[in-house]
């Protein structure tokens, strides 16, 4: 039996059949997709923790703007997550076949919309449960950080950061946060072995990192190439200048087992936390799909 994978985005982490593939469509949305055809959407907004009333009527209002036909009754291998949710099933006004459904969680209000494609809701109604069950919208064990788990990578962040930006290009992902001043980026680059055939990783580095240094102020090891700035008041001062964040740690490793190079970049108009720098970069992995 395959092993089932594990995503975790922004908030919301699951699992799901290793044959779909997850798309991220924006920071609150992700369609999943099996042979190209879509199978499972989950659309979601984390809000404050409601009332047993408020829940109740924004179920209700949720359920009315879709359409769709309100299932009164629950089936019985749904039951068990009225523990977690508040929950209404939608269906097709004709078929009367289930398409939808909007959870709402007791525990922190995070209200999830999820759409069934083809006969996910039928045929296949135990994985359907599955997934449905495995879904998590809070981490009590880590109250601060969270594990975001996306393509072949995974990376443990602080809740505190908020997802500023994401690109999901070919070859190249490219996911942007904020933490107040401090601004970070991730890059998870495929293709390796061709990248470093037409180029080195100090200038990869600085091209990724959009930064203006010279290359013999770059550590470069074996599968890693490194800068840190502190710069003087002087220095400084010409970066804002710029529009420039004049702190900044860079880094770009070599995957050569996995083909892939991963890089960090984070950018401050202070100095940057060395305990943050190692503990995301410690955190930073690429696997085997």
């Amino acid at each position: 039996m395959n092993t089932w994978q594990t995503i975790g985005w922004n908030s919301i982490s699951l699992s799901c059949p290793p044959e779909w593939e997850t798309i991220v469509t924006s920071a609150t949305h992700l369609l999943f997709e099996k042979d190209f055809q879509p199978v499972f959407e989950l659309r979601w907004q984390i809000e404050n923790k409601q009332k047993k009333k408020s829940i109740q009527a924004n179920l209700n209002k949720i359920a009315s703007e879709t359409g769709l036909l309100v299932q009164d009754s629950l089936p019985p291998h749904w039951k068990k997550l009225q523990e977690t949710y508040a929950i209404k099933l939608l269906a097709d006004n004709e078929s009367r076949e289930l398409k939808a459904a909007i959870f709402i969680c007791k525990e922190c209000g995070a209200t999830l919309l999820l759409y069934f494609f083809y006969d996910l809701a039928t045929k296949h109604s135990l994985d359907l449960t599955k997934v449905l069950s495995s879904i998590s919208c809070h981490d009590d064990g880590e109250p601060d950080t969270f594990k975001w788990i996306i393509q072949d990578f995974t990376i443990l962040l602080p809740k505190r950061f908020s997802l500023s930006g994401h690109n999901f290009g070919a070859g190249l992902t490219r996911i942007s946060f904020t933490d107040s001043s401090l601004t970070m980026h991730l890059c998870r680059l495929a293709g390796a072995a061709q990248r470093l055939q037409d180029s080195s990783l100090p200038a990869l580095l600085t091209l990724l990192g959009d930064l203006e240094i010279d290359a013999q102020e770059i550590v470069q090891q074996e599968f890693s190439a490194s800068h840190y700035s502190s710069p003087s008041i002087f220095q400084q001062i010409r970066s804002r200048v710029k529009r420039k964040a004049p702190f900044h740690w860079a880094s770009l490793r070599h995957h050569p087992e996995h083909d892939r190079l991963s890089g960090l970049f984070f950018f401050d108009k202070k100095p940057i936390s060395e305990d943050l720098v190692k503990t995301t970069m410690d955190s930073y992995e690429i696997f085997s799909l």
